[in-house]
């Protein structure tokens, strides 16, 4: 039988400490070679929905998969999303527009077992990409912030930033929490929560540079399309941790000690001709990611920094930067095998035929 989870079963079971531990486990595994990934395609095209007013929009089609043999599993992770590039306060952010039935989004991850090829599991990925970015995030604190490290400065208070604090809160004895939103009132019910959930010291900061200033670890978690954090905001013994490529300026990876990347391995987008002329049309190339100029070979990856296979921090005052460049599909393969483990066990989920998504072989 083939079991179909959703966002609500996979919360009953999923907690921090396990993803960390688990995808620890996997990075090890990449950076041995023994799991494996391919990098991520993303197809857009024009969309039909009504975004607004002359604001270019497209769907994009994304796909992730990876192989963990220790876990006799492979997945792949799909996403349909309708995204949205308005202009904010004169630079484009990429929104992802809650197009489906009842104002929902699309995102699948589909378990595959590598010892019979059947489909074990079909998961909704909501809640998986929560809990890995912010565990990614956090493995990377765990082997280059300083041991010592407890003032964080967060940039950006939205969906992801939660994840990205309380995943720390795991590898390092965080005391203090500034946060910068352009939404105050954001940033307010943002400390309030971490507060309460974290028994943090945490304050809204007046600007982005005020809530990275004195920080042990500073972390970006935004939505900006526009690199915007600066190398003079990087101090002796910083660890820097971005959620996305698009927020650090080009000089911090020059002036970064060790700089660790998720991945050397970029995606591969597919443009339709119709897209393309709307792109020419608002003379702007909407991509998930805009080019940046950046060489990815230049720096090791996690799975090398987990294996041991590339240099860490070596004294407390060196710079340390970790960027989630994109993602891995074998990420998804990890959590969503735990996911699956977990459920099967306490009887959560929907049990569908696994004959319906097999077939016999042709005459």
């Amino acid at each position: 039988m083939t079991l179909v989870l959703s966002t609500d079963d996979a919360q009953k079971v999923l907690d921090l400490p396990s993803v960390i531990e688990r995808l620890e486990h996997t990075y090890a595994e990449l950076g041995s070679g023994s799991a494996v990934y391919r990098g991520r395609t993303d197809l857009f095209h024009p969309t039909q929905a009504a975004i607004g007013a002359d604001v270019p929009a497209a769907h994009q089609f994304k796909t992730l998969d990876g192989a963990i043999p220790s876990l006799q599993a492979a997945s792949i992770r799909v996403t349909s999303d309708v995204v949205a590039f308005p202009l904010v306060d004169g630079a484009r952010r990429r929104v992802k527009i809650p197009a489906a039935e009842n104002q929902s989004w699309v995102g699948l991850v589909f378990l595959f077992s590598s010892a019979t090829g059947e489909l074990m599991a079909i998961l909704q990925d909501g809640i998986l990409q929560k809990f890995a970015v912010g565990a990614i995030n956090a493995i990377g604190a765990k082997y280059l912030a300083r041991k010592n490290a407890r003032r964080v400065g967060l940039i950006g208070a939205g969906n992801q930033a939660g994840p990205q604090i309380a995943a720390l809160c795991q590898v390092r004895d965080i005391e203090y929490l500034s946060v910068f939103s352009p939404d105050r009132d954001e940033a307010e019910a943002f400390c309030a929560r971490m507060r309460a959930e974290h028994d943090l010291d945490a304050h809204p900061a007046e600007s982005a540079e005020m809530a990275v200033r004195g920080a042990d670890i500073a972390v970006t978690a935004t939505n900006s399309r526009k690199p915007f954090f600066p190398a003079q905001w990087l101090t002796p013994g910083m660890h820097l941790s971005c959620m996305q490529r698009d927020e650090p300026m080009d000089d911090c990876f020059a002036k970064a000690d060790v700089c660790i990347f998720h991945t050397r391995m970029k995606e591969h987008e597919y443009v339709s001709t119709d897209f393309a002329a709307m792109e020419a049309r608002h003379a702007f190339t909407m991509r998930d990611h805009p080019p940046g100029t950046i060489n990815w070979n230049d720096f090791p990856d996690l799975g090398e920094l987990v294996s041991g296979h590339a240099k860490t921090r070596s004294h407390d005052d060196e710079i340390t930067f970790f960027l989630n460049s994109t993602g891995v599909g074998a990420q998804f393969t990890a959590v969503a095998h735990l996911v699956y483990e977990r459920a099967k066990a306490q009887g959560l989920g929907t049990l569908i035929p696994t004959s319906l998504f097999n077939q016999p072989m042709p005459p």
